[in-house]
């Protein structure tokens, strides 16, 4: 999610370097492991805690030792179900098993999940459930450090959005499915993307995230500046292929917002300022 520099860049070899071999993958007995890639135990977790685009993360159970001695009903629970889920990312995908993917948008979905539920076992794996209204994302690290096990293959969530997702796409949306954990992060869609449905899910949660009364996509300042989400000013560029940010304005924001003529007429004489970013937990209250 954050925009990279030539710093985050070179960190990011860095950490690949030093990575090698390394790759993270939740540890699921053989026998509640999935036999071919299924969305299921994901779309399980995410209807229990996802609440107005937010995660509650103390709805997850830790999966003790004792529960662990049995394995069919330990992985019942939302921890077991997600990490289910994040094993059979590791084991199955567009490159390794083509067959289950045979669509763009079969692929693409599977990359938006994939990420979505590795963020959320990064914060359940930092403290989630107790943390302090106030905890941060620790973006350097789990964005670029963090190596997990995707598709069979080693990468991190930085390598994941920056070098496969954004260059094999070109899909702008992405930016407000991909979801980094912080409280200015668009909201987490209740239920995974899938490829027959996934143009309407796109353009679903793009208009969720502009048109939210909380201001976190649009704000209006008592000075008459407007500010956009800091993403959209990471990611202008990637808006351009499909008319720019005056377009995207025009199709997701309802046309029943008073001040939508004040944002567009904003773009256009190039007076739209970028919001900061809060990378607070993004804790369902």
């Amino acid at each position: 999610m954050p925009k990279p520099t030539a710093i985050v860049a070179l960190l990011t070899v860095v950490a690949t370097l030093l990575s090698v071999g390394c790759g993270s993958a939740p540890s699921v007995p053989k026998e509640v492991a999935l036999e071919t890639y299924d969305d299921a135990p994901y779309a399980a977790v995410l209807s229990a805690v996802v609440r107005d685009g937010l995660v509650d993360y103390r709805a997850f159970n830790t999966l003790d030792d004792q529960a662990l001695q049995d394995p069919a009903t330990a992985y019942d629970s939302l921890d077991g179900q997600l990490d289910r889920y994040l094993d059979a990312i590791a084991r199955f995908g567009p490159e390794s098993t083509p067959e289950l993917f045979p669509t763009e948008d079969d692929q693409l979905a599977y990359y938006l999940n994939a990420y979505n539920a590795i963020m959320i076992r990064l914060w359940l794996d930092n403290g989630a459930r107790t943390a302090s209204p106030n905890a941060q994302v620790q973006w350097l690290t789990w964005f670029t450090v963090n190596q997990w096990t995707i598709d069979q293959r080693t990468m991190s969530l930085d390598f994941l959005e920056q070098r496969l997702i954004r260059p094999r796409f070109k899909e702008a949306r992405i930016h407000g499915a991909l979801i980094c954990g912080a409280i200015d992060c668009p909201p987490l869609l209740d239920e995974p993307y899938t490829g027959d449905r996934l143009d309407e899910q796109l353009d679903g949660i793009m208009v969720a995230w502009l048109n939210t009364p909380e201001e976190n996509a649009i704000e209006f300042h008592d000075n008459g500046k407007i500010y956009l989400a800091a993403i959209f000013g990471w990611y202008r560029d990637d808006f351009r292929e499909t008319g720019g940010l005056t377009a995207m304005i025009e199709q997701y924001l309802d046309d029943s917002n008073p001040r939508k003529a004040e944002v567009l007429a904003a773009l256009e004489n190039k007076q739209i300022k970028f919001q900061g970013y809060d990378w607070t937990i993004n804790q369902a209250k």
